[in-house]
């Protein structure tokens, strides 16, 4: 048989890398639920059977965790411990059992059900970082749903070294228990780079593409394959002469990504010495270990949302044994860690409130926390009662005028009076700032600038409120742009304000971890930014090989332009020209894939 056609697909980079292998293909979406009415008398029966189901896997879970403790990275411990809680949550679990006894159906048909429910849930929200964890939810029923019926759980090894797993989808706990001696890297149809399972595939630097639709009708167990996780290419039945160039490349480029590593310890200073913090965003604690592999000083963002994903919110407890756990893991590093961001399109299990028309506009974040008191006064003595244990700055979300601001403080000195009474250590100088998200935040940072210790831009808001722009919409995605000249006009206002007020600025938003508008942020002056912590080696090499000064040139030049897309191709340019090793005529270069 002669060899097959070389078939090209793309899906999303959620790991870089490049990996030459043989396909093992898992495809474990071929079952059918049965669908069974049950009697009064076998009610009882069914509802125990269930609960067995839930225990097995419980049990499984836990003996994957305690596998993964030799592990190098802490990820995908976590991620399981998160999937453990998941199994207790009262809206998957009880109302299960509910659907069982007011039904009268078997207990595959009610979890069936049950997972519909909370997947429609999800499915009204707009934010990609809690869509994603709807996947979360799914993968804890499906391994249920494998015990009940007497179904494999894990995926089948391959037989052969450097196989590269194709499937519909991967769990965080499959994606974990990978064998780096027998697996090169994976493939899936669907999922996107935020989701739990490209997390832990960038902690044990395996080479992934999620999101390449149609795979599973073209690849067969043992054909060769490629992986390109840089640029999000998967290549079938490759020819010799492609395979030679993939292992080229991989090789080139893991050598030099290895080389911007190496940097970590040098300060991101630019050639005239303007110093630039950065800094990592994280969402679990036991990101710290790779944030700190690829140089990061601080934590610029962490983000509270994780910790409130179940039935009903965390202890304060709870949360103080998380933030004090960064806190230490950080020894020292400045830690900012906002309250919780949730509501509108975010909504979650134990809130109770209305449907709103235009959530993006409505009841959020500090508005939401601030009509939930004994919620944000829980978190707000956590996050007080483990200042004493690094570094802390809090960071209020959306703020939108002064009376906001003022009531959050309010609200954060209650706390600190309750832990007095209580006779608990704190720090009580911990610094507090907000986030400029909203046009009237930045418009107004003058006088914000006054009233808090530093400001943290949020350009993913800041952004779609000033254009009127869902960047989830794709009929108009295409006029979300960091670059158009009224964002660079609010950001400048913004820093200027902050910096004659003598406050620091910082930038987490997806902006700052892009490296094309690194000139960009150097020439507005921010004193921090943060981001992915992969993106980290790329900033600090960028701005080691930049001169302030020439940024704010450039930052001069294109404020007096009035045409968004002639500014991105002046900033394109500018960069190709002083960068040409991660930037090309086109876009970006091979070696920034990936982030």
């Amino acid at each position: 048989m002669g060899r097959r056609r070389t078939k090209i697909l793309r899906g999303i980079d959620a790991s870089p890398g490049i990996c030459v292998g043989v396909v093992h293909l898992v495809d474990r979406r071929k079952f059918r639920v049965p669908k069974n009415h049950v009697a009064d008398h076998e009610i009882e029966q069914e509802v125990a059977r269930f609960r067995e189901a839930v225990e097995i896997s419980i049990t499984q879970l836990d003996a994957i965790r305690e596998k993964m403790a030799s592990r190098k990275g802490q990820e995908p411990r976590a991620i399981i411990e998160a999937h453990l809680l998941m199994m207790r949550d009262e809206m998957l679990v009880d109302g299960t059992e509910k659907r069982i006894a007011k039904q009268s159906i078997n207990a595959e048909w009610a979890l069936k059900d049950t997972v519909a429910e909370i997947r429609k849930v999800f499915d009204n929200l707009e934010d990609d970082y809690f869509k994603e964890r709807r996947s979360d939810v799914e993968f804890v029923a499906q391994r249920i749903m494998r015990n009940l019926m007497g179904r494999d759980t894990e995926l089948s090894r391959p037989s052969h070294e450097n196989a590269v797993i194709v499937a519909h989808d991967l769990s965080p706990v499959d994606t974990a228990g990978l064998s780096r001696r027998k697996v090169a890297g994976f493939v899936t149809e669907i999922g996107g780079k935020t989701s739990h399972t490209a997390i832990i595939a960038r902690s044990l630097e395996l080479p992934a593409i999620v999101g390449a639709e149609g795979i599973l009708n073209h690849a067969g167990t043992g054909d060769r394959i490629i992986i390109d996780g840089y640029r999000g290419e998967v290549i079938l039945h490759p020819s010799d002469k492609a395979i030679q160039q993939a292992q080229m490349r991989s090789e080139v480029l893991r050598h030099r990504v290895a080389e911007l590593v190496s940097e970590k310890s040098l300060p991101a200073k630019t050639i005239d010495g303007k110093k630039v913090m950065l800094s990592a965003n994280m969402e679990m604690v036991e990101e710290v270990p790779t944030a700190l592999h690829y140089g990061a000083e601080g934590v610029g963002l962490f983000r509270t949302e994780f910790l409130f994903l179940n039935r009903r919110p965390p202890s304060e407890g709870y949360q103080r044994r998380c933030y004090q756990k960064i806190l230490r893991l950080m020894k020292g590093r400045p830690v900012t860690i906002r309250t919780l961001d949730i509501g509108g399109d975010k909504r979650l299990p134990f809130l109770r409130s209305e449907p709103e028309a235009n959530p993006a506009l409505g009841l959020r974040a500090i508005r939401l926390t601030l009509r939930m008191r004994p919620l944000f006064l829980a978190q707000l003595r956590a996050l007080l009662r483990a200042s004493v244990d690094g570094q802390l700055k809090i960071l209020f979300p959306m703020i939108s005028c002064l009376h906001e601001l003022r009531e959050a403080k309010d609200v954060l000195e209650a706390a600190k009076e309750q832990l007095r009474a209580k006779g608990q250590a704190f720090d009580p100088n911990v610094k507090v700032g907000m986030m400029i998200e909203v046009p009237s935040a930045a418009f107004m940072s003058d006088a914000f600038a006054k009233k808090v210790d530093f400001f943290s831009i949020g350009t993913n808001d800041l952004i779609q409120y000033t254009l009127a722009v869902d960047r989830q919409n794709e009929q108009v995605a295409y006029l979300f742009n960091p670059l158009h000249v009224a964002i660079l006009r609010l950001l400048n206002r913004v820093v200027q304000n902050a910096h004659n007020n003598k406050i620091p600025v910082s930038m987490c938003g997806e902006m700052a971890g892009n490296p094309l508008y690194l000139h960009i942020l150097l020439g507005l002056g921010l004193d921090e930014v943060s981001m992915n912590p992969l993106a980290l080696p790329y900033a600090r090499h960028l701005i080691r090989g930049s001169r302030h000064k020439e940024a704010k040139n450039l930052l001069h030049q294109v404020a007096q332009m009035t045409d968004s897309e002639d500014i991105h191709a002046t900033v394109h340019q500018w960069m190709a020209k002083r960068f040409p090793e991660f930037f090309t005529g086109d876009g970006h270069a091979d070696i920034l894939g990936g982030l």
